[in-house]
């Protein structure tokens, strides 16, 4: 049986991080709830990792913050020992990053 790893993710910039081999973006969703008959919105954020270097340059050169993007990517864990503990992350790997709007100015 085929399984699927996919995330996806409309929301906008929040800031973009340059490492030494990979770019981060953070991007903001927002979701809506009702409690005692009123509105909440609340923004969840996501470290979305660009490790393809041409797709990295593209967003750093046409990305903001603000701006509006559409990505589809796959998570992955992973673990790793600091200071004699056990460190468990979890990354969102870029698959698929477009822009869809600009922020208006």
């Amino acid at each position: 049986m085929r399984t699927v790893n996919r995330h996806t993710l409309l929301g906008h910039v929040g800031n973009i991080i340059k490492l030494k081999n990979v770019l981060k973006v953070n991007i903001a969703t927002n979701r809506e709830s009702q409690a005692d008959g009123e509105r909440k919105t609340a923004t969840d954020w996501a470290q979305v990792t660009i490790l393809d270097r041409k797709q990295a340059a593209w967003i750093e050169e046409n990305v903001g913050p603000g701006d509006l993007v559409y990505v589809e990517s796959r998570v992955s864990n992973s673990s790793y020992e600091r200071d004699g503990e056990q460190v468990y992350t979890t990354d969102v790997i870029a698959q698929l990053f477009n822009l869809l709007a600009k922020k208006p100015f």
